[in-house]
């Protein structure tokens, strides 16, 4: 039952934010190096690994760049937008 629920309410969330989520795909495909989401691994419950879909919001080599870890104003790792 919860996951039905689950399933139900992320459904309706993705409708109502559809139109909010689409200027933020053409302006993160037109200002960064044209990708949208980033793929990450999560540790979940019982120590279960699982893949959380976010939206890019640094240069994909960014380690590598500037400070490494630690975020600081001005930043060159992070997308103009």
């Amino acid at each position: 039952m919860e996951r039905v629920f689950d399933v139900l309410f992320s459904g309706f969330a993705l409708l109502v934010l559809f139109p909010l989520l689409v200027p933020i795909v053409i302006i993160l495909r037109c200002s960064g190096e044209g990708e949208i989401f980033f793929l990450q691994e999560r540790i979940g419950r019982n120590g279960e690994v699982f893949k959380l879909y976010k939206f890019v919001t640094m240069l994909k080599d960014s380690p590598n760049i500037g400070t490494r870890t630690v975020t600081m104003k001005d930043d060159p790792r992070v997308l103009p937008v």
